[in-house]
């Protein structure tokens, strides 16, 4: 007896007992990682995107991505259009931007405050009222994303989130960790 699953699991997806089907297959086919009890897949997550009846093996699992220590868990709701636009996910690497108005001494300007932020959830888009200068109040489509970060860096989205007047994310390719240079880190029309 193995487990397959009985419908597709996106990757980093908890993967559930009723997610898991017994499936009897000849010996000789079963190969020695399948998973052959239930509870070898409790508190673990699919490692990446599978399809159902895939038969189900420890290779395939991983501990969910979270806190590790020196590190902290922040959540912040991005604007859903210019932000997420669906294409994150947990387990994604971000760049986090952040559009920032003008002052006397420097012009409006886009900054990368937090570099490479692992995603550990995006949540399910919800309604936000915002209210502008002239008292008007928009509605807009916000997601909440939870990152774990750095001290250092949590300060930074804090302080970035409360003042910029947009925080976008930048989506990394996958084993992209490259630090970027200070001369990326900054723009701003000439």
């Amino acid at each position: 007896q193995a487990y397959q699953l009985n419908r597709a699991v996106d990757a980093y997806e908890p993967i559930e007992p009723d997610m898991l089907e017994a499936v009897e297959v000849p010996e000789r086919w079963v190969p020695a990682t399948a998973v052959r009890d239930v509870s070898e897949t409790s508190g673990l997550v699919a490692a990446t995107a599978l399809p159902e009846g895939s038969l189900v093996q420890t290779g395939m699992l991983v501990p969910r991505p979270g806190v590790q220590p020196g590190f902290r868990e922040v959540a912040i709701v991005v604007d859903a259009e210019t932000g997420v636009a669906g294409k994150v996910a947990p387990g994604d690497h971000v760049d986090i931007l952040a559009t920032v108005d003008g002052d006397e001494l420097r012009p409006p300007r886009a900054e990368v405050w937090v570099s490479n932020a692992l995603v550990l959830e995006v949540g399910i888009p919800q309604n936000m009222e915002d209210s502008d200068v002239g008292g008007n109040f928009t509605t807009t489509q916000g997601v909440p994303v939870t990152f774990a970060l750095t001290s250092e860096d949590a300060l930074r989205l804090a302080y970035v989130e409360s003042f910029s007047v947009k925080l976008r994310l930048a989506l990394r390719g996958d084993g992209d960790s490259q630090v970027l240079p200070d001369d990326e880190l900054v723009f701003q029309a000439g």
